[in-house]
């Protein structure tokens, strides 16, 4: 005979109904598993889950729009940086101009033989070979004021979003070109994070902060 098939109580098992065996209490343990979770246990899942994603998916879209935005505030330091190292490496002034309404900076080599001086577009990315030009991304611009500058000469610039560097990289204003740049600034939003890039008179540095 089967031990499957024999009752034995001496183990916990009841005697076998239908050839098929079960331990004590397996009717209970049944019903359990048949009825699954109860209401209660699903609301706490479903309320847990739910507090989890409120306070995951604002802290990542938070790091993500702070990353996005230091690359942004780099692409403007790295045209204002080019612009000063061709000017040191041709001796030739080359500057920058930030459009305000556009949001946008481009790289230009300095007309010098006219008077006021001009700007030519003719400074090429050094990368993508393209001529030097950076927009504030659209995606990351919102209903905010994405940019804006802030510069400060040492005197009356009449173009103060235009500015060039002499062969030893020092900044000056474009018209007149007589005007020293004590310092210059971009002070970027994007939703709630900050970025600013700074342009030191004195020494040429840039830093993004």
């Amino acid at each position: 005979m089967s031990p499957f098939t024999m009752g034995h109580s001496g183990f916990g098992f009841r005697p076998a109904t239908n050839g098929v065996p079960f331990f004590m209490g397996a009717t209970n343990m049944r019903r359990h598993l048949r009825n699954g979770y109860t209401l209660v246990e699903l609301l706490i899942v479903v309320g847990t889950v739910a507090l989890i994603a409120a306070i995951a998916i604002p802290a990542t879209m938070s790091t993500n729009s702070d990353e996005q935005l230091e690359q942004v505030a780099n692409e403007f330091a790295d045209a204002i940086r080019f612009a000063r190292s061709e000017s040191i490496r041709t001796g030739d002034a080359h500057g920058f101009r930030f459009l305000t309404n556009q949001y946008r900076i481009r790289v230009f080599s300095a007309d010098t033989a006219v008077s006021p001086w001009t700007w030519v577009w003719d400074v090429y990315h050094p990368l993508d070979k393209d001529l030097y030009d950076y927009t504030f991304p659209a995606n990351l611009a919102g209903s905010d004021v994405p940019v804006v500058h802030v510069p400060d000469y040492r005197g009356t610039c009449d173009r103060q979003g235009v500015v060039y560097f002499d062969a030893n990289g020092t900044p000056w204003c474009l018209e007149p070109e007589t005007v020293l740049l004590e310092s210059y600034r971009l002070d970027l939003v994007a939703g709630n994070s900050t970025a600013s890039v700074s342009l030191d008179g004195i020494t040429g540095r840039v830093t993004v902060q």
